[in-house]
C-alpha cells in the first residue's frame, strides 16, 4: 500500500520522483446495451457522463476534520500554530484517503500515486480552505475547521498575518 513520505530505492539510493510512461492508452468507444437498439457513444460525448461523475465525487467527499483547538483559552502563537500543524496532518491523511477512492487512482503504479499526491496536496488543501471559507462564512473569515475560524482581528493578532491575508484572497475570488 501507499505510505506517506518518499520511497528510497536501494539500487539508486535516492528518492524516485518520476518514471517513464509505459504506454498511453487512448479511450475506445463504448457500447451500451439496453432493451432498445444498441447505442454507442465515443469519449467526445462526455456530457452524458457528467451527472454520474458528479454523483461519484459527492459520494467520496471527505469528512469534516476538526482542528482540536480550544476556543475557550486565549489565543497564543504557539497554541494556534500547534493546532494548525495538527490540522494539516489530519487533512493530509484525508487527502491520501480521498485520492485512493478516486476512480482509476489505485490502478496507477504506486510511484505515480505518490508523485501525484506529493505535487498536489498543498494545492488541494489551500483550495479546500478557500472553498470552506466561501461556503461557510461567505469569504469573510478563514475557515480552517469548524472549531478554528479566524476573523480579521484574530488574523492580525496571529504571528502569520501576512500569510492569512494571502489565503484570505482566495475565498474572495469565488
Amino acid at each position: 500500500g501507499m505510505v506517506l513520505g518518499g520511497r528510497k530505492f536501494k539500487k539508486f539510493n535516492k528518492v524516485r520522483v518520476m518514471r517513464a510512461l509505459d504506454g498511453v492508452a487512448l479511450p475506445q468507444p463504448v457500447s451500451i446495451s439496453n432493451e432498445s437498439p444498441r447505442i454507442t457513444f465515443s469519449p467526445n460525448q462526455e456530457m452524458q457522463l457528467v451527472p454520474p461523475l458528479i454523483n461519484l465525487l459527492m459520494s467520496i467527499e471527505p469528512d469534516v476534520i476538526y482542528a482540536g483547538y480550544d476556543n475557550s483559552k486565549p489565543d497564543t502563537s504557539s497554541s494556534l500554530l500547534t493546532s494548525l500543524n495538527q490540522l494539516g496532518e489530519r487533512q493530509l491523511l484525508s487527502v491520501v484517503k480521498w485520492s485512493k477512492s478516486l476512480p482509476g487512482f489505485r490502478n496507477l503504479h504506486i510511484d505515480d500515486q505518490i508523485t501525484l499526491i506529493q505535487y498536489s496536496w498543498m494545492s488541494l488543501m489551500v483550495f479546500a480552505l478557500g472553498w470552506r471559507s466561501y461556503k461557510h462564512v461567505s469569504g469573510q473569515m478563514l475557515y480552517f475547521a469548524p472549531d478554528l475560524v479566524l476573523n480579521e482581528q484574530r488574523m492580525k493578532e496571529s504571528s502569520f498575518y501576512s500569510l492569512c491575508l494571502t489565503m484570505w484572497q482566495i475565498p474572495q475570488e469565488f
